[in-house]
């Protein structure tokens, strides 16, 4: 048996790592790393300052392809509503990877049981599809850990965290620049790293041309025409103040559909900036 942990390159994931060489025998312990050819260079530092600290290796896990790469093969572009290079590239590279037997550890946190919960559902679909079976463990959730835990752990380690959080994204994966981004993400993109926005937008460019029509990570717009927006100042005052993220406000939504059935609750609304002002204490 192997105790699997997705390194993702993420701090979450860093403080599973820990966690598992914790609680399972060193030598059984894999930190598995998949390289999508998209991420961040101060990614590749992180996870090798992880590995000395922990004096562990680090298992380093390719297809071989970059997402447009994939997408040239495909001749589609992927998005949020198609994030096929995901799939491809990280996830059945790790279904493939792991034996019979083996435990999964995964950085999810309780803010994201539905993650955990679609995980088990694909791997329970996998075993049986492959006769490999395995355990998932979420630590995160398991032992409600906080995400200000998780920084006073990677503060304890002396490791500088990665570049793009101490830029302001969310995450550390592909540069930033992930078809899965929200138009938020997009923007600070353009503003933090104008050169993998650039990048992003000649992929979305070449292969547009390359299929004779206009394709868009973005829902309804390129990046070239949001670019515009962002240069001539043309966009909502939403995309200036974070004082509630519209993944944030499509949970309360969500949250309130479901409730709705079993108590009478006003619908979140947005105020003039756009965001939740009352019933769920936000924005005030």
């Amino acid at each position: 048996m192997r105790v699997i942990v997705g390194l993702s390159g993420g701090k979450a994931s860093a403080w599973c790592a820990g966690w598992a060489l914790r609680n399972f025998p060193k030598e059984g312990v894999v930190f598995y790393f998949n390289d999508t050819k998209w991420e961040h260079r101060d990614l590749y530092r992180f996870i090798d300052d992880l590995s000395r600290y922990f004096d562990h290796p680090i298992t380093v896990d390719s297809d071989g392809r970059s997402p447009e790469d994939l997408f040239r093969e495909y001749r589609v572009l992927a998005s949020s509503r198609m994030p096929f290079c995901t799939r491809i590239l990280k996830a059945q590279r790790l279904q493939v990877f792991y034996e019979d037997g083996d435990v999964l550890v995964f950085g999810i946190d309780s803010r994201e049981p539905e993650r955990a919960k679609n995980l088990e559902r694909i791997y329970s679909m996998v075993a049986i599809k492959t006769g490999k079976k395995c355990q998932l463990r979420f630590p995160l959730i398991e032992e409600r850990v906080t995400r200000d835990q998780v920084d006073e752990f990677i503060k304890s380690t002396g490791i500088l965290e990665p570049q793009m959080y101490r830029l302001g994204f969310l995450h550390n994966n592909c540069s930033g620049g992930c078809v899965r981004a929200g138009k938020r993400q997009w923007k600070m993109l353009y503003e933090k790293l104008p050169e993998v926005y650039a990048e992003r937008e000649r992929v979305e460019r070449e292969l547009g041309e390359l299929l004779g029509k206009k394709v868009s990570f973005l829902r309804g717009e390129t990046l070239e025409e949001f670019r515009g927006k962002i240069e001539r100042k043309s966009l909502s005052s939403y995309y200036y103040d974070d004082t509630c993220s519209g993944r944030e406000y499509w949970k309360l939504v969500s949250r309130y559909e479901a409730d709705k059935k079993k108590k009478a609750a006003p619908r979140p609304t947005r105020g003039k900036k756009g965001f939740v002002r009352r019933r769920f204490g936000i924005g005030k």
